[in-house]
């Protein structure tokens, strides 16, 4: 199972305005970019709050809310739950999956990568400076190759690999 963190930030590195989990300073080419690939991966993970920014579950992908409540019921692609991120990791390999892509926010993007679960980000720099959350709360020092780069429009896409 490979572990993908997908995230769009400022050039500045944040992913939030403070007191907005909303991104709507995000560009058309990251958004459809964003789409076409946790689509192509098939399963995403996200914590409420990131949740409750789109209008309903990702379409065409299995969609996994991390809550402290987990009791919000279950669809045929929604699923909510309170376990660590290993055991979403092995939930997801028991559905069939190969990879998992971790979508936000910080606190479950935080959770994931000090555990040392996260294989590879992929990170949009979108060109704008916002006042906002930072992308994660590191621990520890955490290397990363360069993969790729790929151009979105005014975008760009950066491509690592966690070194472990």
């Amino acid at each position: 199972m490979k572990v993908i963190v997908i995230a769009v930030l400022s050039a500045n590195g944040k992913i939030a305005r403070f007191g907005s989990s909303e991104i709507d300073w995000s560009s058309k080419d990251d958004l459809e970019w964003f789409k076409k690939k946790t689509k192509e991966i098939g399963i995403v993970v996200c914590g409420r709050k990131t949740f409750e920014t789109f209008r309903g579950p990702l379409k065409d992908r299995m969609n996994i809310v991390m809550t402290r409540n987990p009791n919000k019921g279950r669809s045929e692609n929604l699923i909510y739950t309170s376990d660590p991120p290993k055991q979403i990791i092995h939930f997801a390999e028991e559905l069939g999956y190969s990879y998992l892509a971790i979508i936000g926010g910080r606190e479950i993007f935080t959770l994931f990568m000090n555990e040392n679960l996260v294989d590879e980000l992929y990170l949009t720099y979108e060109p704008i400076f916002i006042d906002g959350i930072d992308l994660l709360d590191v621990s520890k020092d955490i290397k990363l190759n360069l993969l790729n780069i790929e151009m979105l429009g005014a975008d760009f896409v950066v491509h690592y690999r966690v070194q472990k």
